[in-house]
């Protein structure tokens, strides 16, 4: 019996080896929190006759969950008519919002939020007609996150420079702002 001392010894180092293995590449997994999300959401565009189309899609889901709306806003240096166009998420069944026209562009809200196991709001296209005698390179993108339940906002502003969610104060969101131009594929 002490001759295969060896053969107990080496199935414990091996669990060790496993154990502490396993404990390391957990603790080196990556997440990402709500607030870390601004710096990684991918956003493209294109553009064909004055059509705007653009599409985001996030790398992976917060850690804190997903549970809010965002919002997305156009908006135009001039002042000009501007009929609203369409966000669609692509889900089962696939689900269209259309935007709301305000002053200074237009602003396009949608759920962010699990759904019978899918992901909503994660992913998706906006297709917005610009006015004619508006520039490209004078069109501004604004995403406004949100991560909690909150009053609806105030479509008042496309840049959502003081975004107001009727009397709720303190609600956890981040707005980032992007120039259509910079988006565009080249």
């Amino acid at each position: 019996m002490k001759r295969h001392w060896i053969v107990f010894i080496l199935p414990a180092i091996l669990m060790v080896f496993i154990a502490v293995g396993g404990f390391i590449y957990l603790s080196q997994d990556d997440t990402l929190s709500n607030e870390e999300l601004q710096q990684e959401i991918a956003f493209t565009a294109s553009i064909h006759q004055q059509i705007t189309t653009i599409e985001w899609i996030w790398p992976q889901l917060p850690t804190e969950g997903i549970y809010g709306t965002d919002y997305i806003g156009l908006s135009f240096e001039t002042e000009s008519y501007v009929e609203p166009g369409q966000v669609t998420l692509p889900v089962e069944p696939e689900q269209t919002y259309d935007g709301f026209v305000v002053e200074n562009g237009v602003i396009f809200s949608f759920p962010t939020e699990m759904q019978e196991h899918q992901s909503v709001g994660t992913r998706g296209q906006l297709i917005q007609a610009l006015p004619s005698e508006v520039e490209i390179e004078d069109v501004q993108v604004t995403l406004l996150h949100t991560w909690t339940n909150h009053e609806d906002l105030v479509l008042e502003d496309a840049t959502f420079a003081d975004p107001q969610f009727g009397q709720a104060k303190n609600v956890q969101h981040w707005v980032k702002m992007y120039l259509l131009e910079d988006l565009l594929e080249n």
